[in-house]
């Protein structure tokens, strides 16, 4: 047995800039944060003449941390995919990502440990594949590409990288509870929801296009409020009015919202300084009452990570 490790780390969000429907198909564009779930891969394989082993041999040891089912079945997927069957795997894992409040947590989970995993056998990282991947297992956000990426992200019909993140600083309150992403995708009435707003979720695309174009935050903002506000019919965020009048009272450029989560964030330049920045979390801690409040800022997506203590 060979003994082969790596590591990979990826970011999570906090929601999504702009998450609809157009033409009626599903999509969102996400919005990476520097807020990161990390793993490290270890896995003992038989000698390389032995790894073509076939599908008919069991995978015959795993040992994942409690509750990452989804990473589990990512991970056999993405093994079998590569015809490598019979090997131990062990993942540890560590994330800075809340469970359940729109930050990709579980997406994030999926990706780091499959980067992981190919870093560790040197096996080629295609961000599309991976994405394709994931989404045979729930509805996924693009946070395995570099770019800002617009996905269909309930069965991937399209995906398309739109450039560079634009900078800026989220100061991102939660007030409290869960919501599920697989659960939310099936409503029965969210399809109705997306047909409505269609209209204003194409002029939120068209803001975001050409902020994104300009690198003007203000231009995204306002794409990212629009977005916000429809969501707020379908799954509301409290004191949502307030917190923006509150955001633009204060300098802030907009708020941007976990669609699928309990999150909402002010937007700020990312030159704010750090005295105004710490100012600003105490009021509206004082203000709005939430469970969580933290600064955030917006990153590159994409995956990093590397060869680990490995004996080749």
């Amino acid at each position: 047995m060979k003994q082969y490790a790596g590591w990979a780390r990826c970011p999570g969000t906090c929601g999504e800039w702009v998450q609809g429907a157009k033409d009626g198909v599903p999509f969102l564009i996400g919005c990476p944060i520097s807020r990161y779930a990390k793993a490290k891969a270890k896995i003992w394989l038989p000698e390389l003449k032995n790894r073509e082993v076939g599908l008919d041999k069991r995978i015959w040891l795993w040992r994942l941390p409690p509750g990452k089912n989804k990473t589990g079945q990512a991970l056999k997927l993405f093994a079998r995919e590569l015809k490598i069957t019979n090997f131990a795997l062990k993942i540890e894992m560590d994330s800075q990502l809340a469970i359940g409040k729109g930050m990709a947590s579980s997406t994030a989970d999926m990706v780091a440990a499959l980067g992981a995993f190919a870093h560790a056998l040197g096996v080629p990282w295609e961000e599309e594949k991976i994405a394709r991947l994931a989404l045979r297992i729930e509805p996924t956000d693009p946070v395995m590409f570099p770019q800002i990426t617009e996905i269909a992200h309930q069965d991937g019909s399209y995906i398309k990288q739109l450039g560079p993140e634009i900078k800026a600083k989220l100061l991102m309150l939660d007030w409290g509870g869960m919501l599920d992403t697989e659960a939310f995708n099936a409503r029965a009435d969210l399809g109705e929801h997306y047909r409505k707003n269609e209209p204003a979720i194409r002029l939120a695309l068209a803001h975001f296009y050409e902020g994104l174009a300009k690198k003007d935050l203000e231009l995204a903002a306002h794409a990212s409020t629009i977005s916000a506000r429809c969501n707020q019919e379908f799954n509301p965020k409290p004191e949502f009015e307030r917190f923006l009048s509150w955001v633009k009272a204060q300098g802030g450029l907009g708020v941007i919202a976990a669609h699928s989560g309990t999150l909402l964030a002010g937007i700020f330049p990312v030159d704010l300084p750090i005295r105004a920045q710490n100012n600003l979390l105490w009021e509206a801690k004082d203000q709005f009452h939430p469970q969580m409040i933290e600064w955030v800022e917006t990153c590159q997506g994409g995956v990093e990570g590397g060869v680990a203590d490995a004996r080749r």
